[in-house]
């Protein structure tokens, strides 16, 4: 039997959902064939939604049980620069990344249901070991990056330099909601924006910014050639300071923190599912699997679908000839190695 596509809303019960699923599995279910679609359907919509609430739900439960009356460094006690609250945004990241990365990793490619899930696995192949020490490293890194970032919004907030409306969810209900239902869809510019910048831009009519930020920053991410939940944040950390600066972007509208603070976890927590490697029963997101496959394409995601838009969506391999024409000699893996120095670990 074919494996079909989870309902909309399974991320909501990650990772309960997937482990049923994956104990479940017998040894005649095949999964589905992959597919990358331009842009998102009805039903990839409303998994964006579920997904983006699943982030916002963890935000609430750092801000009001993980601190108790209003005590949360956002709401005030963030004024002055301390280690005494500092520190538990840092140890917090730190427990989150070896429990949500570490975890699903481990029991991906490592538990005994490993060998049960590899018919999942996007690609036959699997990481070395080299690879998933060098990505455990870089997230935990990236991790930092995010508490940096949590950090600042903190002070900002509580010296009244950035505004929000009320201490309490409940005096703008319905506003909060779409803020945080929509997490994904309003990020995903920013993260097509600064992911495209640091590709190479193949242009000869001013320098090649892109090539340049390629080797120094971005190569670091895509030496996970066959990616990991690890791989997920495995960045430089200007990279990963970049990325998780989309929090900011709803800092204008008075945007209540667990919104800022949904939109940080969920750049976490969707990039380590989100390159899993494995589709369902797995969280792996093909359309950007064919990106680290073959580099040249695919910079976004279908939430807002700039890549169809800007003629740089791929369904297959042979798709980089049709959007890079007379370029695509300049494109893919064998150019990212030799071009721009892209060592990807050996599989």
């Amino acid at each position: 039997m074919v494996i079909q596509d989870p309902p909309f809303f399974m991320p909501l019960f990650w990772p309960l959902g997937h482990l049923a699923t994956m104990l479940g599995v017998s040894n005649d279910d095949t999964p589905s064939k992959p597919r990358a679609l331009p842009f998102l359907d009805v039903a990839g919509h409303l998994t964006s939604f579920c997904a983006a609430l699943r982030a916002w739900l963890m935000a609430i439960f750092c801000v009001y049980v993980l601190y108790e009356d209003y005590s949360y460094p956002g709401f005030g006690a963030g004024a002055e620069l301390q280690w005494s609250w500092m520190r538990p945004i840092v140890y917090r990241n730190m427990f989150a990344t070896a429990l949500i990365a570490g975890g699903w990793d481990y029991l991906l490619y490592f538990s005994p249901l490993k060998d049960r899930l590899r018919r999942f696995k996007l690609t036959k192949e699997y990481p070395s070991m080299a690879q998933i020490q060098h990505d455990v490293f870089w997230t935990f890194t990236a991790s930092l990056s995010a508490a940096m970032i949590e950090i600042f919004l903190c002070y900002m907030w509580s010296n009244n330099y950035f505004h929000y409306d009320s201490k309490s969810l409940l005096d703008r209900p319905l506003v909060n909601m779409l803020w945080a239902c929509t997490i994904m869809h309003w990020r995903s510019p920013h993260f097509y924006a600064i992911h495209r910048a640091m590709h190479p831009w193949k242009t000869t009519i001013f320098p090649d910014v892109g090539a340049i930020l390629y080797k120094k920053v971005h190569s670091l991410h895509h030496k996970s050639y066959n990616p990991t939940a690890f791989s997920g944040t495995s960045m430089h950390p200007v990279e990963s300071t970049l990325y998780y600066t989309a929090a900011l972007l709803c800092i204008p509208f008075g945007c209540h923190p667990t919104i800022a603070l949904g939109c940080i976890i969920d750049c976490g927590v969707g990039a380590w599912l989100g390159h899993d490697g494995f589709q369902w029963p797995g969280s792996g997101d093909y359309f950007h699997q064919l990106h680290h496959l073959h580099f040249d394409c695919n910079y976004g995601a279908g939430h807002v679908p700039l890549d169809w838009w800007f003629g740089t969506f791929i369904r297959e391999k042979n798709d980089l000839k049709k959007i890079w024409g007379k370029k695509s000699q300049t494109v893919g893996k064998a150019s990212n190695i030799k071009d721009y120095g892209c060592k990807v670990h050996p599989q």
